[in-house]
């Protein structure tokens, strides 16, 4: 944990502290997402009050080989509240009970805002463990937060500029961390 956030901070401290842009590549996309996944894994198993969400598998192999899970994704934004050093970490679950492709699936959603940098993270997986194996879906945000937020993981190869078009500021913030509650839409 300590090597992985020693590399964040050399490669994003820029941007945390000062705004600094940055382009992203496949490398930086891995760190990123790498950490992203420890905070969010870190988070969950702190307050998990029965079980955590990811399993001690999917923490070891982050561990051991920095490998996300099938069907993670992730997105950057920019923070720009009215305290200059900013941070949040808010996770929450989301299921439906409504009958169709997603009754029995729950998503798992954290949120990181760290200074001007702010990640979010959003996990697929089936509530029942017989299920497990069955492909997992995914949820499709909000078309609303498309410039204010750019998705980094699974990484697609191209070069990402940070900050975003938009940027989230404290009216914003609470919207961005729940904006998996509803409506939920499935990824195409």
């Amino acid at each position: 944990m300590s090597e992985l956030t020693a590399k964040m901070r050399a490669n994003f401290s820029a941007a945390i502290l000062d705004a600094a842009p940055f382009s992203l590549g496949a490398r930086e996309a891995a760190l990123l997402a790498s950490f992203t996944l420890m905070k969010a894994i870190v988070k969950n198993y702190g307050y998990a009050n029965d079980e955590a969400f990811f399993t001690r598998a999917a923490s070891e192999r982050l561990r051991t080989s920095k490998v996300i899970p099938p069907a993670v994704k992730m997105w950057f934004a920019a923070y720009q509240g009215a305290s200059r050093y900013a941070f949040h970490s808010t996770f929450h679950t989301v299921s439906t009970s409504e009958p169709g492709l997603l009754e029995g699936m729950e998503f798992f959603s954290y949120t990181y805002v760290c200074g001007n940098l702010a990640l979010q993270l959003l996990a697929p997986r089936w509530k029942d463990m017989r299920d497990r194996s069955r492909p997992l879906l995914t949820l499709k945000p909000n078309l609303y937060w498309k410039p204010a937020t750019t998705q980094f993981w699974p990484y697609s190869g191209e070069a990402l500029q940070w900050p975003p078009e938009k940027y989230l500021g404290d009216r914003l913030i609470k919207h961005f961390v729940y904006r998996f509650q509803s409506p939920i839409t499935l990824r195409s």
